[in-house]
């Protein structure tokens, strides 16, 4: 249990932290409740969880990355768009779990016992996989959570919005920072403002937006950000700064307190369908 902070949002809801900084969501409703986001699947997660509800839990990913399907084996069935199911069996591969591990740890500064390390580079693949669709409702009781699509950082991604307590979990499609445009399972530019434009609609029903990372809550301002920026980009593609990396370079553009990181071949939809 050691391995999470937990931070209550209400009643029947909470945030938890694992070391990596990922954020997991706990949705509890009359009948069941749902983890919204696996973490990088440090141990303690089901002791944390059964502390927290004695409801059944299963699980719902905002998208297939390493650091938000670790743990989702724990609760089953693991609930995603079909789009990003690739992506979350990519994540299980040992050689690229010890690769990332070491790089979490040096890049949020976690001094890894060797049996921590070993548990998150042995996280187990969820084996019932369930794909969920736009507009499906997932039912907890008397609580629902309406599935958005928002392609852009990866193909599948999706948004959780809880009209009752007026929540939006946006995982990484919505987040106070950069979010990443540039992998080979993205989208493009064009999507993530479409993908804004979107959840613009449902402005209406959410009143604070709990991201998978960084600051939270957010407000819908985030959202027309991310608007501005994509539209400012598909203007002008070359506004972006270069920067390198180990396989390349990509572009960043900063806008008010986000991000978007993109290439040349994530622009515009055509190129990546």
């Amino acid at each position: 249990m050691g391995n999470y902070q937990i931070r209550k949002i209400d009643e029947h809801t909470w945030q938890l932290a694992d070391p990596f900084r990922t954020y997991l969501y706990l949705v509890e409703g009359t009948k069941r409740a749902v983890l919204i986001d696996a973490g990088n699947g440090f141990s303690g997660l089901e002791e944390t969880v059964a502390s927290l509800t004695d409801k059944p839990v299963f699980t719902v990913l905002t998208h297939g990355h390493f650091d938000h399907t670790g743990a989702a084996a724990a609760f089953p069935p693991c609930c995603l768009h079909e789009a990003d199911i690739p992506v979350l069996e990519s994540g299980f591969d040992r050689e690229m779990r010890a690769y990332q591990v070491e790089r979490f740890a040096e890049l949020y500064h976690v001094d890894l016992p060797p049996q921590e390390k070993e548990f998150l580079i042995n996280a187990k693949q969820p084996e019932r996989l369930c794909p969920i669709q736009e507009s499906e409702q997932i039912m907890l009781g008397d609580r629902a959570l309406d599935v958005i699509w928002t392609p852009g950082h990866t193909r599948g991604s999706i948004c959780l919005l809880d009209q009752k307590h007026g929540y939006l979990f946006s995982g990484d499609t919505v987040c106070n920072r950069e979010i990443l445009v540039y992998f080979d399972h993205s989208t493009s530019v064009e999507d993530v403002k479409n993908s804004a434009n979107k959840l613009l609609i449902w402005d209406e029903n959410f009143r604070e937006i709990w991201p998978g990372h960084h600051e939270c809550p957010l407000d819908a301002s985030y959202i027309r950000d991310y608007y501005q920026a994509a539209e400012d980009i598909l203007k002008n593609p070359e506004i972006g700064t270069k920067i390198m990396l180990d396989n390349g370079y990509k572009l960043l553009y900063n806008y008010k307190s986000i991000g978007i990181s993109y290439t040349e071949s994530h622009i515009y939809q055509s190129k990546c369908e």
